[in-house]
Formats: structure tokens, C-alpha cells, sequence
């Protein structure tokens, strides 16, 4: 029985001849072959930009090649005079044009990957008519050796032998099983990306949170989409999905840019150990970067001028774009909501088709923190598809920042039930200072957790909080930037921290003196834990806060 992918018949193939041939490549030929439906990719094409390729069937053996099978059903009908085919007396395109361009469509696609650029590949096509009896050949370029009909069908072995044989070159490389692996990993990519939950928080049992099959298919029925949208809440997986679609992306021969607004997202993102030609970076330093490259003269700003100095750079990354030209086919931007109009006109420059060329972005505009930004292109944001699915939290956590997440669906959690999150209110840092200590001893030392699970969140810098004055609290030494090391409790503004998760996290300094709409803080501070969350808030929090950090979602935890 043939490896087949997918392992199941889409419901939306409609085509009966589609769905037989399916079956029958399925059980009929040995388990040495790979049979694949359906195939779609996007080629890049020197002259015209972007091309769609697809192929109903691709038949691959390790030491035979690869055959492109094109499918028409129904009674077929040729009419020299015209050069029309006909499907049921209705007029189709060229079956065998159609498969011999595809053949060699399929053959540019895997050339732009690395591991088939210097291979010989046997490559064939043939054109299948289950429906009909063929008895002899059709055309000079459609002998009735690279036809399957309903005959063929009795013995599907034979006939694809048969075809093999007419496309035999005995210069071709063999296959063998790595270049098998090497094609499933290009015509039907399967990746598990699984967060495992930890066992240290309150002996909660060890479970795993997996990328939901629909998320899975997104990407494959994004295919043919060269600029798509996706929003969805925090822990959606849209990060998740904007790595795998720069993988593929590359996997397809495409230049690919990976970009976010946030610093420690990009350094995440260069952790992954994803493909060195992938390029990572913030926008920002990418901005900055291009310029250097451009021979335009860059300072690092003071502090008095960088906001205007970060205001100006989308600007001189365009006049930078004048002089090295664009860079790349296609460009996955997670966090999109944080990018102003600027970033994203300069963004789109940097493609080598500025207005057609690839573009994948991920956003939650309740996570819309900065000024002047959300200004995600129109025509991505009114065709944008949502998640809806939360994959990260707890139930729990998930119930406690619904209050304050705003949009038409609501999301819903399919993570663990979880425990329910803890508030603390204090009437000053002496107090602070107390509960913190006590917090922090309780979890490593009774709950056994890591030091490198924890991280604390303020509204502020974490150079400006006050974690930052006493640097050392107890037995546990604060780091406010950098690697951790061992033993290290990690502090961070929610602003830097936006877009990652920690198993556990303490929000510490909230109140509206500084800051008048808690909202968007309290969503994207609380939503960045996976296991376990703890707010310490100010005695003065409004009531309408303390309302929605209260019972049932949350537990008061008396100083």
C-alpha cells in the first residue's frame, strides 16, 4: 500500500475521477511509492514574478522518479480541427499541455531548494481518463503509453511501470530515500509543535498543548495566497504559524524576511535555529542595517533624540531601498499591529513586487500598545482570517483577561482547566517589597518551580521599576535585560514582553496615576502566562479594575 498524502480525501475534491484514481493509488501500488494530490506552490519566475503551479497527482519512487498525473473525467472528446478537448462535450484545457507544463513548473519549484539544485531528476507525466477506453494513441505528443484509462485501472501497478519506462534516462540520479524525505518536506510539510505544560506548578500532571489540524490546514489552503492576515487573541498560535510559514516559505526557494516590532521577539525567533538564509530581525535594527548598507551615515540617538530618530527611520530605509533595491519575494511580519503606516509603506518596498509580492501578516489589535500604529494595510485587514482557538493559557488565566479583550468573537481556551490566578494589593513598596519575597519563596522553594520559569512584568521599564533598586531580593537576584543566568528572575516591561509566554508571571506596579487605560496592559500582561499569574497592584486601583479582578476569575490573596 502507497504512502499517500493526505491520508484523507479532502471532502471539497468533488472530482469523482479525482477520488477514484485517489483510491486506487492508495491500495493498489507497493509501499515503496509516495503518491501526493493535490499539489499546489507558488514559483518564482525571473520574468513575470510569481507563477501558481498545481498538479492533481505526483507519484514518486526512490529509484524510478517522479511522474505528474493530470486527471479528466467524464467522456473525452478531441477536435483536431479546433486543437479543443472536450469534457462531457464541455471545452477543457489541454490535459497533456497542462501535464507536461506542470512537469516542468514542479521541476523549477524543487530547483530553487537547496538539496535538488544540483540532482538529475527523472521526471515524467501522463494524463489519466478513468472514466473512458483508450485504444490507441491521440496525438504525436499523446501516445497511449503515458495514458491511464479505465482498463489501466484493473492493473494501476502496470500501467505506472509502463509510464516510468517512457520517461527511463539512465543519467538520471536516484532518489533513494533522502531525496523521498526531501520531497514530503516541500509538496506536504507535517509539523507537530507541541508547549508542554509544567509539572513542577502544584504538581499539576504533564500535558501538552498541540497546533490544532485546522491552524495545520490554514497554511495549506494559503497556498495560492500571496498577501493574507490572520488576527487572533493572545496564544492563538499566530506566532507559531508566522515561523512555519517562513519556513515554508524557504523550503519553496523563496527570499524570505521574518520581522516583528518587538527586540526580544526577534532574539526568540533566532533561538528556533530556523534556516540561516531566513532573515531575522526587528524592524528597527532591519531599517537601521539597510542604511549602513545603502553608505547613509547612522548614529545611535541620545535618549532625548530617539523618539524622533525611530520616527524618521521608516523614511531613510526608503531612500536606503533607492540605492540597494529590494531584497526580498516574500515577508512574514508577526506582532503587525505594532508597525505605523510608515514601517509598513517601507516594509512593502523592500519586496521585489512591492504591491503583489508575498506577504503574510499575524496581529491582535488588543495588543495595540504604541502610538500611531495598527496601521495594518486596508486591503490585508478587511479579508483578514481569525483564530479563534486560545493554545497557550490555562482555562483559567484564559477566563481571567476575557475583560478585557474586546472584539465582535470571542475567543475560546482548549488548554488545561488550570488554577485560578492570584491578586495582592498593596499600600506601598515596603509592602511590595514583602509580598514579592514571600511570593517568590513560596514558588521555589514550596512549589519547586525554576527560577527561569518566572518572569515579572511591569507597566515600566524594567530599568525604572523597583525591582531595578534592589536588584537582590532575599536569596533571588533580578535580571533586567540579557541571557538568564542560572537562578536569575527575568524582569521585563509588558511592552518588551509582548508576543512571549513564561510558565509563571508576577505583573507588579499597576495603577492609573501613570497609566489611565489599564486595558490593553492588563490583557497583554496576563496573557503572557502559560501555567500560573499573579498580580500585586496598588491599594488605589479604580473600583472598575478591581471589578474584573475579582471572584470568580480571581483569588484575593490577603497581605
Amino acid at each position: 500500500m502507497a504512502r499517500i498524502y493526505p491520508q484523507r480525501l479532502s471532502p471539497e475534491t468533488n472530482s469523482y475521477a479525482e477520488r477514484q484514481l485517489y483510491e486506487a493509488l492508495a491500495d493498489t501500488l507497493p509501499n515503496d511509492y509516495c503518491v501526493f494530490h493535490s499539489v499546489r506552490w507558488l514559483l518564482r519566475d525571473g520574468y513575470s514574478g510569481t507563477r501558481d503551479g498545481e498538479a492533481d497527482f505526483v507519484v514518486a519512487h526512490p529509484d524510478k522518479g517522479l511522474l505528474v498525473i493530470e486527471v479528466k473525467g467524464g467522456s473525452i472528446g478531441y477536435d483536431g480541427a479546433l486543437d479543443q478537448w472536450s469534457s462531457n462535450g464541455n471545452p477543457i484545457k489541454d490535459p497533456f499541455a497542462q501535464a507536461q507544463n506542470n512537469k516542468y513548473s514542479l521541476l523549477s519549484k524543487l530547483k530553487e531548494a537547496p538539496f535538488w539544485r544540483d540532482r538529475f531528476i527523472s521526471l515524467g507525466h501522463a494524463v489519466a481518463f478513468p472514466d473512458v477506453t483508450v485504444r490507441g494513441d491521440l496525438r504525436m505528443d499523446a501516445p497511449r503509453e503515458i495514458i491511464l484509462d479505465r482498463a489501466d485501472m484493473a492493473d494501476l501497478p502496470a500501467a505506472i511501470e509502463r509510464i516510468y519506462r517512457a520517461f527511463a534516462d539512465d543519467r538520471s540520479d536516484v532518489l533513494g530515500s533522502a531525496g523521498i524525505t526531501a520531497l514530503i518536506d516541500v509538496l506536504s510539510p507535517s509539523r507537530e509543535i507541541r508547549r508542554l505544560l509544567s509539572a513542577d506548578i502544584s504538581h499539576e500532571a504533564q500535558e501538552m498543548l498541540e497546533l490544532t489540524d485546522n491552524q495545520f490546514r490554514l497554511l495549506d489552503i494559503l497556498t495560492y495566497q500571496r498577501r493574507v492576515a490572520v488576527s487572533g487573541c493572545a496564544g492563538s498560535g499566530k506566532t507559531t504559524l508566522a515561523i512555519e510559514q517562513a519556513r515554508r516559505l524557504h523550503a519553496q526557494g523563496f527570499r524570505v524576511l521574518l520581522t516583528c516590532f518587538n527586540v526580544h521577539m526577534a532574539e526568540y525567533f533566532r533561538s528556533l535555529g530556523l534556516p540561516s538564509e531566513i532573515v531575522i530581525d526587528h524592524f528597527h535594527h532591519l531599517a537601521a542595517d539597510y542604511c549602513r548598507q545603502a553608505g547613509m551615515a547612522l548614529q545611535e540617538p541620545s535618549d532625548d533624540e530617539a523618539a524622533r530618530f525611530y520616527d524618521e527611520l521608516p523614511e531613510r530605509l526608503m531612500e536606503a531601498i533607492e540605492v540597494i533595491g529590494p531584497q526580498f519575494d516574500a515577508i512574514v511580519v508577526d506582532e503587525g499591529q505594532d508597525l505605523d503606516l510608515l514601517a509598513w509603506t517601507s516594509l512593502q518596498a523592500l519586496l521585489c513586487e512591492p504591491d503583489t509580492g508575498i506577504l503574510y501578516v499575524f496581529y491582535d489589535d488588543n495588543q495595540t500598545l504604541y502610538p500611531r500604529a495598527g496601521a495594518i494595510p486596508s486591503e490585508l485587514r478587511q479579508a483578514a482570517l481569525s483564530l479563534t482557538d486560545n493554545l497557550r493559557n490555562t482555562q483559567a488565566i484564559h477566563q481571567a483577561f476575557l475583560p478585557f479583550y474586546h472584539a465582535e468573537r470571542m475567543p475560546r481556551s482548549v488548554g488545561p482547566a488550570g488554577r485560578v490566578p492570584e491578586i495582592q494589593y498593596y499600600q506601598n513598596e515596603v509592602q511590595l517589597k514583602s509580598q514579592l519575597r514571600g511570593l517568590l519563596n513560596r514558588l521555589l522553594v514550596a512549589e519547586l518551580v525554576p527560577a527561569g520559569n518566572i518572569t515579572i512584568l511591569t507597566p515600566r521599564s524594567a530599568e525604572n521599576s523597583p525591582m531595578a533598586s534592589w536588584k537582590i531580593l532575599g536569596n533571588n537576584r533580578f535580571n533586567l535585560s540579557g541571557s538568564l543566568k542560572p537562578g536569575e528572575i527575568r524582569v521585563r516591561s509588558i511592552y518588551k514582553f509582548k508576543g512571549l509566554e513564561s510558565a509563571v508571571v508576577i505583573v507588579v506596579g499597576l495603577s492609573t496615576r501613570d497609566f489611565q487605560d489599564l486595558n490593553k496592559l492588563l490583557y497583554v500582561a496576563c496573557s503572557r502566562a502559560c501555567n500560573h499569574l499573579f498580580i500585586l497592584a496598588e491599594e488605589g486601583l479604580p473600583d472598575e479594575y478591581r471589578a474584573r479582578l475579582a471572584a470568580p476569575r480571581w483569588q484575593l490573596t490577603e497581605s
